[in-house]
């Protein structure tokens, strides 16, 4: 996700920048530095007000194998890569989203088809409704539900948090079932929680993953119905195709995961907007009537940046720093598939990133601003490391931050010189090394989130992890480095990783047997060498 690490890294960032004042800019804004943001803590949900029940929305019939459109949403290379996600999660969605009463609300009704891809036989599917979460603070309610066009009654546990649907007929491997359900997301305004990641300010409506959500089936574990704790991110999810019919008022300017390929005028001075997406994790909703836009080209991606009204100079240098991210890591870790990006500013507190696009908070819209360069960088990144390259963000964090954070060094490298980018390790490297001098565990990078208190999350994931890909950029030089960095992304492309798939697509790229960094630095994980553990394990014992 995000740089919401830096809620307790900043402190840290201040402490080592009184301690070592001949420190180089760092990631988190050199002497630049923001102010520190209130204690995040789980709240109860924000958004007290009942919303009317919903007239019912009648879905058409949905032709799922008809994936033509589609591929409007992919560069002309990569459109095909829409047939492998036939038979993958499918979403069909309308909505209606209007700003009422001081409160946003949108009302929608979805089908989805879920396919087992699993060896098991499924009794029961499971959804997410992540705005119900303690860190999000929003409402979303369920009116009704139906199986194979049987209404079922859904089970809501977790409070709130997650929606279970039982199957008359177990889902054999390889078999599909299809479902619907009618829904409402609330969000009253001033509502700002989580870091901003969802919410209503300022006529901005933020919603991730605002829709019931999929959530993912592992064999030997079941589905995944973890109440995430509000330091990390929040979503665990798999690639899927979207389209969505989005009705707003016609003034309204909308963001979204996808591409938009059709509007149209559709009565009481609105607007219905048609957007498909390619192979995506998830989807965020962004709207406003205040949104200004501006769009550049890096090669056939179109790059769009939202901005409030007074900010377009500083639209114009974001468009430019994320224009300058996308060439870099198209040429660095692997070309970007899908049609767009768009770049919104929205009310979070620094940064987050979802598929397709990214929010960037307002506060820090101003021309020269180094931390929201390199916030930038690091969000754009995403877009290769956790998007494209998906992993659990709540039990392996590392897996898309570290190489995120590490892609940061990358991007200075190319904009502003080697130079930079050694400021920009060395200020990590002081981070780390002010961190273990306290007395702090120097704890390995593959824990889940919950392992890491205090500013541990920040500095171990943020800080280290990066480190961790420089050393193996060191060991390797860096021309191997980037094969291997590129092999892993094309063999994880669209899926999810985790930290074998690491070790693994370096081995095979560089023919490097590499248990034994990975076991110092990542610890210990399935797929692991053990004679490369029983080896370091000796080596520090004497």
């Amino acid at each position: 996700m995000t740089m919401k690490h830096l809620g307790t890294l900043i402190l840290l960032v201040v402490t080592v920048v009184l301690a070592l004042p001949a420190c180089g800019d760092s990631g988190s804004g050199g002497s630049g530095l923001p102010e520190l943001p209130p204690t995040i803590t789980p709240l109860p949900p924000s958004t007290p007000t009942d919303v009317p029940v919903p007239d019912p929305i009648q879905l058409p019939a949905i032709d799922w194998d008809d994936i033509d459109r589609f591929k409007a949403a992919m560069r002309p290379d990569f459109a095909d890569d829409v047939e492998g996600f036939v038979n993958r999660n499918r979403y069909y969605i309308e909505a209606n989203l209007r700003f009422e009463d001081g409160v946003a609300v949108l009302y929608g009704a979805q089908r989805v088809r879920y396919t087992n891809r699993s060896a098991d036989t499924l009794n029961e599917i499971t959804f997410r409704l992540y705005a119900n979460l303690p860190a999000l603070g929003g409402r979303m309610v369920i009116y009704q539900a139906e199986v194979n066009d049987v209404p079922v009654e859904p089970g809501i546990t977790e409070r709130e948090s997650v929606m279970i649907l039982s199957l008359d007929d177990p889902l054999e491997p390889g078999e599909s079932v299809e479902m619907e359900m009618t829904f409402s997301v609330a969000a009253e305004r001033g509502l700002n929680a989580s870091y901003g990641a969802f919410g209503f300010q300022k006529d901005v409506f933020s919603g991730p993953e605002w829709y019931p959500t999929l959530s993912v089936y592992e064999e030997g574990s079941g589905w995944w119905l973890d109440r995430p704790t509000p330091q990390g991110d929040a979503a665990y999810t798999e690639s899927g195709l979207y389209e969505v019919m989005l009705t707003v008022p016609e003034n309204f300017v909308v963001a979204m995961s996808g591409s938009e390929i059709d509007a149209f005028a559709s009565g009481n001075d609105t607007m219905t907007y048609h957007y498909v997406s390619g192979p995506m994790r998830d989807s965020l909703l962004v709207a406003s009537p205040v949104f200004g836009v501006l769009t550049d080209y890096v090669d056939d991606i179109a790059v769009n940046v939202f901005y409030w009204p007074g900010d377009e100079s500083a639209a114009e240098e974001i468009l430019e720093m994320a224009t300058d991210s996308v060439r870099i890591y198209n040429e660095k870790f692997g070309p970007y598939p899908f049609a767009e990006l768009d770049v919104a500013e929205t009310f979070n507190y620094t940064g987050i990133e979802y598929p397709g696009i990214i929010v960037l908070a307002d506060r820090n819209w101003e021309r020269g601003n180094q931390f929201m360069e390199i916030t930038t960088a690091h969000e754009v990144a995403h877009q290769w490391w956790y998007s494209l390259v998906g992993n659990n963000q709540v039990t392996q964090p590392w897996i898309d931050e570290s190489l995120t954070s590490y892609s940061e060094y990358v991007y200075m490298r190319d904009v502003h010189g080697e130079d930079r980018a050694k400021d920009l390790r060395d200020s990590d490297r002081d981070i780390y090394n002010f961190y273990r001098g306290t007395g702090a565990p120097d704890l390995v990078l593959d824990l889940p989130v919950t392992s890491y208190v205090d500013n541990n999350y920040g500095v171990i994931i943020y800080v280290k992890g990066p480190l961790f890909y420089y050393e193996l950029e060191q060991v390797l030089g860096r021309e191997i480095f980037f094969d291997a960095v590129n092999h892993y992304f094309e063999r994880n492309r669209y899926e999810v990783a985790k930290s074998a798939d690491v070790l693994d697509a370096f081995e095979e790229a560089t023919g490097e047997e590499l248990d034994a960094l990975f076991y110092q630095w990542v610890g210990e994980f399935p797929g692991l060498d053990p004679a490369a553990i029983e080896e370091v394990q000796a080596q520090q014992m004497g």
